[in-house]
């Protein structure tokens, strides 16, 4: 596949990331002291470039090269490259190279492999999960097994469509009786991972709307029946050398002040019940400043809007008429 002229890198991975499924486990780390994970472990048995294929930056050490796919019995060393989240929470920022971990957290887990690079971190099972990562490689993992099936994940130039059928020729030159399951690209996989996000933000979006347009026709109506109440008294003031200006402000001061007092009671419960969605957030906090704003912002125009209708149509009242009006 390397040899393709369309691939600028390929890798497998044991696990198929963001694709819901894991591999996990607790780790024993040697770092002059035995501790163990306080929860398990992501973990992935990947080739050689497989951070490269996806353009994840190696941030310290080195990337698993020919040598560390060999078993143990043929001379491979056992080796660990982890993630960023995972020097953080168990390292504490200092430098993980050339400590050594083991699979599982009973006490006769042996340390005996060693870390040999550090990662950025890597979504695994969702997009917005952060999770401490392991990988190793994907030939001596566990034991130098060789799981059957995995993933490839391959770097082209051209086309998803033209890359797929080369890979397609490819592989049923190599083996034609090798099963394949389906081909998708990365885009396509964060998508299919944001199914459940796509569709709460949907129905959120939907009585959101819902919600302003019941809105906006309640102001409506509640400034459409103020006007009525009042039109004697708008019809006084104009005959008195109210402008139309003045007029319109008058039945717009009290739109905007339900209009602040709606905001003042929504604040303290968007911070409440923001915490109740914050799982189902990515990348924006509940409590986002400028998504508050936003909001706001919208709210108050569409309000003053739908308010605007009544508004002008006390501006255009006959003082003549509003002083026989009962």
């Amino acid at each position: 596949m390397r040899a393709s002229r369309s691939t600028q890198a390929s890798a497998i991975a044991r696990i198929q990331i963001l694709a819901g499924g894991s591999w996990n486990n607790f780790l024993t780390i040697h770092t002059g002291q035995r501790i163990t994970t306080d929860r398990e472990v992501h973990l992935n048995a990947v080739s050689p470039e497989f951070f490269a294929t996806l353009g994840t930056r190696i941030v310290a050490g080195r990337d698993f090269d020919e040598r560390d796919t060999l078993p143990v019995s043929k001379g491979g060393r056992p080796v660990a490259i982890v993630d960023e989240a995972f020097v953080k929470r168990y390292f504490g920022g200092r430098n993980p190279l050339g400590s050594r971990i083991a699979h599982g957290s009973g006490p006769d887990a042996r340390p005996d492999i060693e870390v040999i690079g550090v990662v950025a971190n890597i979504s695994y099972r969702g997009v917005r999960e952060e999770w401490e990562q392991a990988y190793f490689p994907i030939v001596n993992a566990e034991g130098g097994n060789f799981y059957e099936g995995g993933n490839f994940y391959v770097r082209v130039q051209g086309t998803p469509e033209a890359a797929f059928q080369s890979i397609r020729t490819i592989l049923r030159n190599a083996d034609p009786t090798l099963p394949v399951t389906y081909f998708r690209t990365l885009d396509e996989q964060v998508s299919r991972s944001l199914n459940t996000e796509r569709m709460l933000a949907a129905l959120s979006g939907s009585f959101g709307t819902l919600a302003l347009l019941l809105s906006l026709v309640g102001l409506y109506g509640v400034m459409s029946f103020a006007v009525t109440q009042r039109t004697r008294e708008i019809g006084i003031r104009v005959a008195l050398g109210a402008t139309r200006f003045a007029t319109v402000w008058l039945v717009l001061r009290d739109a905007l002040m339900m209009i602040t007092a709606g905001i003042a009671i929504a604040l303290p419960c968007i911070w409440a019940l923001g915490r109740l969605v914050e799982s189902q957030l990515y990348d924006v906090k509940p409590t986002d400043p400028a998504t508050i704003a936003t909001a706001t912002l919208i709210l108050c125009s569409t309000a003053l809007g739908a308010a605007l209708i009544p508004a002008r149509r006390a501006s255009a009242v006959n003082p003549t008429e509003a002083l026989r009006f009962e």
